[in-house]
């Protein structure tokens, strides 16, 4: 049976950063190899893409970034191609996408940005979309949406600065 290759997007610029490593770690650790071949992503806290090739201990522990296992990589947006590029020395490969799981945690990645990059580039995602990964990081537009379908919400105020 073939594998099912799925990007699985770790880091990033978000004061959440370390947890993302953990949780990373946790899905990568648990997912069944005999159906889905892991294709690791680290961002760096600065926002720079990779591929990474190491053990899943140093993206738990913080030291996956290393020069000589860490390539370059992006998405490629081509919808018809849904894959990802990987920049190695005098060479481009180009990994085919089955489906990305970006495991992110705050800003610039949980918040629909990331959703969006791979929506665009017409690759499944293993988690909620653009509007509702946007919608649930602002909390008192969420609670004001589900409060109109008649849900009931605790009662809050939001202070802004």
């Amino acid at each position: 049976m073939k594998r099912l290759k799925i990007a699985v997007l770790f880091g990033g610029c978000s004061p959440e950063y370390s947890v993302s490593l953990q949780s990373a770690a946790a899905v990568l650790q648990n997912m069944d190899s005999s159906k889905y071949e892991a294709v690791m992503v680290g961002i760096s806290k600065m926002g720079d893409w990779y591929s990474y090739t190491g053990p899943i201990e140093n993206i738990k522990n913080d030291t996956w970034f290393d020069p000589e296992i860490c390539t370059p990589a992006v998405v490629l947006p081509n919808r018809s191609e849904s894959a990802l590029l990987v920049f190695g020395q005098g060479a481009m490969q180009k990994i085919r996408l089955d489906a990305a799981f970006p495991v992110f945690h705050g800003q610039n990645g949980e918040d629909g940005t990331v959703q969006g990059l791979f929506e665009l580039a017409g690759i499944p995602l293993v988690e909620c979309g653009v509007l509702a990964s946007a919608l649930c990081m602002d909390k008192d537009r969420a609670h004001k949406l589900v409060q109109t379908a008649g849900v009931a919400i605790p009662h809050s105020i939001v202070l802004e600065h």
